[in-house]
């Protein structure tokens, strides 16, 4: 049997699209949902995927020309050796007869503002499963998306990638969002995380940092600096967290870096922090304010020459968060979350009194870390905020 494939509906300010490169020649096999061309449009270059299964027979419109939006392109075949009369043998050709004795399209109108193109045929919305590319599908999975609830655009009813990523959008979700579920989902799925937690006695930090804040009001400091740095220097005391791990191979790590999830603009950001443990508090502190003021920016903190840090760090303590439990960003090997320092009641020489604490949980990936690594860690860390 002889299929159109057409120039897909590229949205209300495209109506046509210049072909930029075929990714198959007639003759070639071609699987459902395989990219088959390249196409731009005045915003951006994307690739096309084949709606089905078969074989390019025909190419109708070559490289570097324009076709109007679902119009034929090419001709699919579903065997090599298909009758297909007037066919190109070569690797390009324009709309000619064979076109005109292709089956007619499904009709489908010019959609509106978030009006879905269908056709009479279209299984997109089977309640039972829905029709879809794998970019979809695996979109779609990350992102805790049911593919039933979408219609397709397409008039052969195959649900893309891009209709995700509008069904999306109209729930509000945006694209650094929709990054962040990503990454998150992917690391749950394939990290096997554990943790452990400790209460911190924050009390010689805070005065600490008060005396510090009042000698060097240029370069004053927040408690997450202090916590931040602190990280790195237990993160270099104790090299067996330090590490990285792909594909079953662990690498070991020599500098301190850390990745630091902030708060820009109503979305989180992941920040390298080259590592500060051979600054002084004047460097550390200057280092600190132009990485994050770059950042607010938009700009990219400094490159890591070793890559993505073992160790990232989240605070929520601002928030008033007593104690949660972080994710490990992919290409991490732990990530530590810090919560509120708060008073307490806490025992020193055998007396109760009224102190600072603050809770510490890591969460660290159990295939290269042990229990014993992460506490030694958190011991350090401790260590590091009592001697400043």
């Amino acid at each position: 049997m002889i299929h159109n494939v057409i120039m897909p509906d590229l949205g209300q300010t495209a109506a046509e699209g210049k072909i930029v490169r075929w990714l198959k020649k007639p003759g070639d096999s071609v699987s459902m949902g395989e990219p088959l061309l390249e196409v731009e449009t005045d915003k951006v270059t994307m690739e096309v995927e084949s709606y089905k299964g078969g074989y390019l027979r025909a190419i109708l419109v070559a490289e570097g020309e324009v076709a109007r939006a679902l119009s034929p392109i090419a001709i699919l075949t579903d065997r090599p050796d298909e009758a297909c009369e007037n066919a190109p043998a070569g690797d390009a050709a324009t709309a000619g007869p064979l076109a005109d004795k292709l089956p007619p399209l499904p009709r489908a109108d010019k959609p509106g503002a978030g009006s879905p193109v269908s056709s009479p045929g279209a299984v997109a919305n089977d309640p039972v499963r829905a029709r879809a590319t794998p970019a979809a599908k695996s979109h779609a999975r990350e992102v805790g998306l049911d593919l039933r609830s979408l219609v397709a655009s397409r008039p052969d009813g195959l649900i893309t990638r891009r209709d995700v990523d509008s069904a999306l959008a109209r729930r509000g979700q945006s694209r650094p969002a929709l990054a962040m579920a990503a990454i998150t989902t992917r690391s749950v799925q394939s990290i096997p995380h554990f943790d452990v937690t400790v209460d911190a006695d924050a009390s010689a930090l805070l005065a600490w940092r008060s005396r510090w804040n009042e000698d060097h009001p240029e370069l004053r400091l927040s408690l997450n600096d202090i916590f931040v740095r602190a990280a790195a220097l237990a993160l270099r005391d104790v090299p067996e967290l330090n590490v990285h791990y792909a594909n079953g191979v662990v690498e070991q790590r020599t500098a301190a870096d850390l990745l630091l999830v902030v708060a820009l603009d109503e979305r989180l950001s992941l920040v390298g922090i080259s590592d500060p443990t051979s600054l002084s508090w004047e460097e550390y502190a200057g280092q600190m304010r132009q990485t994050l003021e770059r950042a607010g920016h938009g700009l990219a903190s400094p490159s890591l020459p070793a890559g993505t840090p073992a160790l990232a760090i989240s605070n929520l303590g601002m928030f008033g968060i007593r104690q949660f439990t972080a994710i490990i960003p992919p290409g991490s090997t732990a990530i530590l979350a810090i919560g509120a320092v708060r008073e307490e009641a806490v025992v020193r020489n055998r007396r109760v009194g009224v102190g600072e604490v603050c809770t510490f949980t890591l969460a660290a990936d159990h295939r290269v870390v042990e229990g014993i690594t992460a506490a030694k860690f958190l011991e350090r860390t401790q260590v590091h905020l009592r001697v400043l």
